[in-house]
């Protein structure tokens, strides 16, 4: 975790809806929380001139919302960013407006993209 942001990795993909991510409440993860997931590795970009490296091209792949938090991990799934049943709903790990299945591995970063807006208990009574 750099800068503040809210870091970790995919530490186990459960099923084709959920996986598990190697942060949990004592890193401040809490129920609802947005993340989103990127490759491990990204693309090289690489200087014309010097052939120097530049940098990596991550592209998200996909994002998470929690739903489990344990001390040391916690559990996610997928979710459609529309308003539709509160934006959850238990798609497979598929491209939003695409037909192809998103590949999510262990290992793949994830990063904190919205902090959760109350219990999803709430919003949410199978919670």
């Amino acid at each position: 975790m750099s800068d503040g942001t809210l870091t970790g990795q995919v530490a186990l993909v459960e099923d084709d809806y959920s996986l598990v991510i190697n942060r949990g409440g004592e890193a401040g993860v809490a129920l609802g929380m947005v993340f989103s997931v990127y490759s491990a590795t990204g693309q090289v970009i690489t200087d014309p001139e010097s052939g120097r490296e530049l940098g990596r091209l991550t592209r998200e792949k996909l994002q998470v919302r929690v739903f489990e938090v344990h001390p040391l991990f916690a559990r996610a799934h997928t979710f459609v960013r529309t308003n539709d049943f509160h934006g959850l709903l238990g798609l497979p790990f598929v491209a939003p407006r695409h037909e192809e299945v998103v590949t999510v591995d262990v290992g793949d970063t994830v990063e904190l993209v919205s902090e959760a807006r109350g219990s999803l208990r709430a919003t949410w009574p199978g919670y």
